[in-house]
């Protein structure tokens, strides 16, 4: 109390409690009184210690809201809580429409609800620790994702680079189809990790209010927001969700085994054509004919059988050119074809 005194005096700023009897500028109030319902500067404070007349009235910090404290029946501050009711009473309230209930003096039930907080607060503080455990595993996972899908989207760069350039526009087609699977994933956990950023932010904040709440002085602004804040949040579970673990490994086998079954046929089925020997035959526009042993190897592994056309053989090096362009593209729609099913079982 002497040190409170001794406090310099000082005018008040926003958001100070001001002196109700201060004329003019107000000064910023000390204490408040729960009898005058008030608050006093350290100047007209004094009377309360030197006058006998409020020798018995009660002084805390200052505070506002002092009405909120008055029953609103009986005009009398409430300094009873009633268990039955959950709510503060006077003690008129307590002999009249009270007094068959469970009541308790406002401090003695204010010591019993300061252990419940505690649990609480504790409680609120594991689930705390447990969100920001779950947000580190989650970013570690997040970060797994983008290595195991840079890493599939090097080895695919690495093995179109050296195909033909007939074929790059499939390359670019192969690495969108992983990047779109790395689009999904990461999309799905991005969203969970906003989601927990704000359940922590959230959570934070209520242990902020909690422990602001636990080292109040005044009672019946404990009692009256003790049970609102003390209603755990209703967020969703989200201990048990985790990203998944993408692995491109059957991707990159597959591609591999693309590259150098495309090589032999390149290497097979090219050389039977030969310029200076050909041989005439009938007009026919047959289209060179493609068959996938593909489905019966399962999605592991991709091989593709091209069957070359019999009929027509080119004449001259521009219909050659437009036949290996034919095949070309006949066969990369095939190699594409089952390169999407391998990502999409991946």
């Amino acid at each position: 109390m002497a040190e409170a005194m001794k406090t310099e005096d000082c005018f008040a700023e926003p958001g100070d409690v001001e002196c109700d009897f201060c004329t003019g500028r107000k000064h910023k109030a000390v204490q408040s009184c729960l009898v005058c319902l008030a608050s006093y500067c350290k100047t007209h404070v004094k009377s309360h210690y030197q006058s006998p007349a409020f020798k018995r009235h009660k002084l805390v910090k200052a505070s506002t809201g002092l009405q909120e404290k008055l029953c609103s029946k009986h005009d009398k501050l409430m300094e009873i809580y009633c268990r039955t009711d959950q709510t503060c009473i006077c003690y008129l309230c307590m002999m009249d429409e009270h007094k068959t209930h469970d009541t308790a003096d406002a401090a003695a039930e204010r010591t019993e609800k300061q252990g419940q907080l505690k649990k609480v607060l504790r409680k609120s503080e594991q689930r705390l620790q447990e969100k920001e455990k779950k947000l580190h595993e989650l970013k570690r996972n997040v970060n797994t994702v983008k290595r195991s899908a840079q890493s599939a989207v090097e080895d695919s760069e690495r093995i179109f680079t050296e195909l033909i350039r007939s074929i790059e526009k499939k390359r670019s087609e192969v690495t969108e189809l992983i990047r779109d699977q790395e689009k999904t994933e990461l999309s799905a956990a991005e969203e969970l990790l906003e989601q927990l950023e704000q359940e922590i932010t959230d959570l934070k904040r209520r242990n902020t209010e909690l422990e602001q709440l636990s080292h109040t002085e005044d009672h019946i602004h404990f009692l009256q927001i003790f049970q609102s804040v003390c209603v755990p949040p209703g967020y969703k579970d989200t201990t048990s969700t985790t990203v998944q673990h993408l692995s491109f490994d059957e991707v990159r086998k597959s591609l591999s085994d693309l590259k150098v079954q495309f090589k032999e046929f390149c290497e097979k089925e090219f050389c039977k054509v030969k310029l200076p020997e050909i041989p005439k035959c009938k007009e026919d526009h047959e289209e060179p004919q493609l068959s996938s042993e593909s489905e019966r190897c399962g999605h592991s592994k991709i091989v593709v059988a091209v069957q070359m056309p019999s009929h027509p053989k080119p004449k001259t090096r521009e219909d050659f050119l437009q036949w290996v362009t034919r095949l070309l593209q006949r066969t990369m729609s095939i190699l594409t074809e089952k390169v999407h099913n391998v990502l999409k079982v991946s």
